[in-house]
């Protein structure tokens, strides 16, 4: 017997199917930002999908901002890279698509600053419970890394810990976004022991100056953190990495 909960992946799974069918008939077709799309019934017959599927696909799309339906007029293609929305790249990435030196780039550039946000709520807003959760996640670190293991799931949770310690739920959807972007390429970065073992180095510190509440010296630390992955990455593709600079010490009233 198939259960709805079955039924829902089987679902989500057809639609990413054929909105990867559709991605790629706009790139084998070199479309524009501008031009109008195939009608429902003329993408269903190319990808050999149901129209119910095509139009579930589409309104994905539409949501996540990669293409706009016009009354009375059909879908046309928006300019990705400067109207979609960031999840439209974590949709890319969760279907295989490799992102660019640059996505890679400016997505670390972003990520560094909302870390350090996280880092300073979590050092005004932080409980008990809070730090006992971080407290047992380096614990489990320490002992995944000490039998040589890949710490990359350890390393989310530890991430999601400390931004959840901040407070503000939507800095938490924010930043699990990011962290569902970066989670190939961690778990590449987590492959080297000598990585790993550095990163777990900074957690502790972060941890420390959180239970401390030192605003200043938590910021500087995730900005270093997130730097450091910065050129680990650059050197690794070729890029110029886009390192954030320490935010000023912010003034008190």
């Amino acid at each position: 017997m198939v259960t709805a909960i079955e039924t829902m992946e089987n679902r989500e799974t057809g639609s990413s199917a054929v909105i990867a069918g559709i991605i790629q008939y706009l790139k084998e077709r070199r479309l524009q930002p501008g031009d109008r799309l195939p009608s429902e019934r003329d993408l269903a017959e190319r990808l050999g999908a149901g129209r119910n599927a095509v139009r579930e696909a589409l309104a994905k799309l539409v949501t996540l901002r990669m293409v706009e339906s016009r009354s009375n007029s059909g879908i046309y293609l928006l300019h990705v890279e400067r109207e979609s929305s960031f999840e439209a790249l974590v949709m890319l990435a969760d279907m295989g698509a490799n992102p660019t030196p640059t996505d890679i780039s400016e997505t670390l550039e972003v990520r560094a600053h909302l870390e350090a946000l996280a880092a300073r709520l979590a050092c005004q807003r932080r409980d008990e419970n809070d730090l006992l959760r971080l407290k047992q996640i380096l614990s489990n670190t320490e002992t995944l890394l000490s039998q040589g293991g890949n710490i990359v799931e350890l390393d989310t949770e530890f991430h999601i810990a400390l931004v959840d310690a901040s407070h503000n739920s939507v800095l938490v959807r924010v930043l699990n976004a990011f962290y569902r972007f970066t989670a190939k390429r961690r778990s590449v970065h987590f492959a080297d022991l000598h990585q790993a073992e550095v990163s777990l180095k900074d957690h502790r510190k972060l941890v420390d100056l959180i239970r401390q509440q030192d605003e200043e010296k938590s910021v500087a630390l995730a900005i270093k953190h997130m730097n450091r992955a910065a050129t680990y990455w650059s050197s690794r593709l070729s890029a110029s990495p886009k390192t954030p600079k320490t935010p000023k010490k912010s003034a008190r009233a």
